[in-house]
């Protein structure tokens, strides 16, 4: 999910305590979170004078997005502005609130746009993106659920802790994994898309080039849909092993993307992470430094699908 083509300017305010729990370097603030059935990860958080809203923590949106079917948020907003939505299957044209308060832990941000994406009510409430992200470095601690924030620059990670080379495509962070296929190991560039309820996707133009559909019987048929209101369809196929740094998984539940536009139909990257791996480690976004660091946690043996249980 791609928010692009707006850009905000904000003020970081801090009104709470240092979070509790962080030993060695200390947080500027910490936020819990739920993870949710949908392996998404959700926190709590106020815009302007609205009640406790939930929102989507989604490293796949480049902006704060609120779901304009959700009365509860936009009653406090003033849409004043026109912008561009570029989802995972296509895009559209977007209304934008500009000079809005966002809290969420001890983090107050004044001057803060959001874009309107109309999500179905139940869904969530609006989209944390990385607009907000990007001003610190995050850390997702998946055991104590808690999203540790850090003054950029400042975080030492663990010397266990894998690092993989963050780049940006399309406004969104990628980076570097080896994936086998069919035999065949493959250095792919893959979205980190924290948004995204899916394992491991690869895109269409990837898919085509190396002749990949009708390589395997598909153990099942997703349809999914984006920010933008489109869809499409997934072939869910099993990639023989994932390797990021010393991380190696294998037997992996993948997918080979038909998606014929959005973000899945680019070239310009080889396909997309979604949480429901991510989620199996602790997760700090060192945008500073570029670098994605990763951590085992207690979910690494969690089942991906119940279905795929006997």
């Amino acid at each position: 999910m791609l928010f692009k083509n707006i850009l905000i300017a904000s003020c970081f305010t801090l009104f709470g305590g240092m979070p509790s729990g962080v030993s060695a370097q200390e947080a500027l603030d910490s936020i819990p979170f739920e993870l949710g059935g949908d392996s998404r990860v959700y926190i709590r958080c106020r815009v302007n004078e609205s009640d406790t809203l939930r929102f989507l923590f989604d490293s796949g949106a480049t902006d704060m997005v609120v779901n304009t079917q959700s009365e509860k948020v936009v009653r406090h907003l003033n849409f004043n502005e026109k912008g561009f939505n570029y989802g995972a299957s296509g895009g559209n044209a977007v209304p934008v609130s500009t000079g809005n308060s966002f809290c969420a832990g001890g983090i107050r941000t004044d001057d803060l746009k959001f874009i309107g994406v109309p999500y179905p009510p139940e869904f969530w409430d609006g989209v944390v993106g990385l607009s907000f992200m990007k001003n610190f470095t995050v850390r997702l601690d998946y055991d104590r659920r808690m999203i540790y924030l850090y003054r950029p620059g400042t975080y030492k990670p663990d010397r266990r802790a894998v690092c993989l080379q963050i780049g940006y495509e399309m406004g969104v962070p990628v980076v570097p994994v080896k994936v086998c296929v069919n035999g065949t190991y493959y250095d792919l560039r893959l979205e980190v898309d924290l948004g995204s309820d899916r394992v491991l996707d690869l895109n269409t133009p990837f898919v085509r080039k190396q002749k990949l559909l009708g390589s395997q019987q598909p153990f099942a048929i997703s349809r999914i849909s984006s920010s933008d209101a489109n869809t499409g369809e997934l072939q869910n196929v099993y990639f023989d092993e994932i390797v990021m740094g010393s991380l190696r998984l294998p037997r992996i539940p993948g997918a080979f993307s038909t998606v014929t536009e959005g973000v899945q139909a680019s070239d310009k990257m080889d396909g997309v992470m979604g949480n429901n791996l991510l989620q199996r480690f602790h997760l700090t976004f060192d945008f500073a430094n570029g670098c994605l660091y990763l951590e085992p946690n207690n979910l690494l043996y969690k089942p991906f699908y119940s279905f795929l249980i006997f």
